[in-house]
């Protein structure tokens, strides 16, 4: 990976950071200030439901709005930034409940704005080899910092007026960071007209999307009066943070696997609904949920990221969270609607966890076979070819590199040797195919992969 994109990475991840830490600061410090004023399961009810569906409402509203008028997004953004701030202000301090209720709700709805720009920002940002690790590495930073926020003062800060001012530092940095220098190559570039995706394939990953958030969410349900009692949430979300990072690295070296490990944590609800009613201390439940919730959370985001970018449709990039905060919103509604029916509830998630697999099998299809089936025929023609030329095993290392583009800088850099070595085994490689140079070499590579 060269400079550049290293650059660009770090840049997405850094805003991903800054944006997901203000909003889940003042989502956190909101449900606090909620809970003193009303019962735990009402304000799951407004937090957890309709906030949900609120935040993606404002990434439907981004979508809808960038789809439009694509040059605007900044701007849509930076307004949600400010309106973010300005309702948060009476959504934590108001003694009025109804205050707290609505000026916190409005703040969800910017929430939505705000995650629609970051996830489209990523999407037109970082090189898709590089987008999950980004997000992953982001949301882990951003969780990171919450910890270390919830050490202040024992927790108080997000109690306390305290917290207004970190999330107006934090607002003026995600603005300063978005609007820093010139418009980025990523930007500049002209872009064909968008190549929508298939109708069918752009349901079925949004039911998928949709489903895994149900069926996570009605094992991963916990009321909000375990917050800051028998649960230190910020505490617990570290292994939210663990799990988002190795998730991202995964998902960076093989989309299909992300998939595949995003499905099995599915499993994770079904462990839960079994020992609720065990002596198993709650703390575990959360730890747990937050490790294999980040799994579900990369993949939802790349998936939708990749055919984005894929079909230069870029307003779809935030499709992916919009479906999973329906879906986790929805789930919380089955948790509040059917929770003290544990039966009901291990067989309804159990019927909606079989049809999850059976959306899942049609988008891996869709999406993972003709990938894999590529990968796969593409190494057997790497093999045939090392066979026929005799290739060593460091030749064949120096061919798969000259094949990515790599400078014998960035061959010596990769293996950790000199470039002098990196030299000896060229000219090797060179005499061995019968090529007189490195283009030559190609060409003759991809003719045989014709053949």
């Amino acid at each position: 990976m060269n400079e550049a994109s290293i650059r660009q990475t770090a840049r997405s991840a850094a805003v991903i950071c800054l944006c997901f830490l203000l909003t889940s600061t003042g989502w956190l410090s909101w449900e606090y200030h909620l809970l003193e004023q009303i019962p735990a399961e009402v304000s799951d009810i407004w937090t957890m439901i309709v906030g949900y569906l609120l935040q993606a409402a404002g990434i439907g509203l981004f979508a809808l709005l960038i789809r439009r008028k694509e040059q605007e997004a900044r701007r849509v953004f930076s307004a949600a930034l400010v309106m973010h701030m300005l309702f948060m202000i009476p959504a934590v301090i108001s003694p009025y409940t109804v205050g707290t209720l609505v000026f916190g709700l409005l703040m969800n709805l910017n929430c939505g704005v705000i995650a629609g720009y970051y996830l489209y920002d990523l999407t037109i940002r970082t090189a898709p080899s590089r987008r999950a690790t980004a997000f992953g590495l982001g949301y882990g930073l951003a969780i990171l910092a919450q910890w270390l926020l919830s050490l202040i003062g024992g927790g108080s800060l997000y109690y306390s007026e305290g917290v207004l001012l970190v999330c107006l530092v934090l607002t003026s940095a995600v603005l300063a960071a978005v609007w820093k220098g010139h418009r980025t190559e990523g930007e500049k570039e002209i872009r064909e007209p968008p190549k929508a995706p298939g109708k069918h394939l752009l349901v079925s990953v949004c039911v998928l999307v949709l489903l895994f958030g149900i069926v996570n969410s009605s094992g991963f349900a916990f009321p909000s009066a375990d917050l800051g009692k028998t649960v230190n949430v910020e505490l617990s979300r570290l292994v939210y943070a663990a799990g988002l990072m190795i998730a991202g690295i995964v998902a960076d070296r093989n989309r299909r696997y992300s998939a595949i490990f995003a499905l099995s944590a599915l499993m994770i609800p079904f462990i839960i609904l079994a020992l609720r009613e065990e002596t198993v201390s709650s703390v575990i439940f959360w730890v747990l949920s937050y490790f294999t919730f980040g799994f579900y959370s990369v993949y939802r985001i790349t998936v939708f990221s990749d055919i984005a970018a894929d079909h230069n449709a870029l307003w779809l990039s935030g499709f992916g969270l919009m479906a999973g905060r329906i879906g986790d919103a929805a789930g919380e509604g089955v948790c509040l609607a059917f929770g003290a029916r544990l039966t009901l509830m291990i067989c309804l998630t159990a019927g909606l966890f079989v049809v999850t697999l059976l959306v899942f099998f049609r988008v891996y299809q869709v999406l993972y076979v003709p990938e894999y089936r590529q990968e796969q025929d593409e190494k057997e023609k790497f093999y045939r070819f090392a066979m026929q030329h005799d290739l060593s095993a460091r030749e064949r290392e120096m061919l798969r590199l000259l094949l990515d583009g790599k400078t014998n800088a960035e061959i010596a850099g990769a293996l950790f040797i000199s470039e002098n070595t990196v030299k000896f085994h060229i000219r090797n490689l060179l005499q061995k195919t019968g090529c007189r140079n490195r283009n030559e070499l190609v060409m003759s590579y991809m003719g045989a992969k014709q053949t």
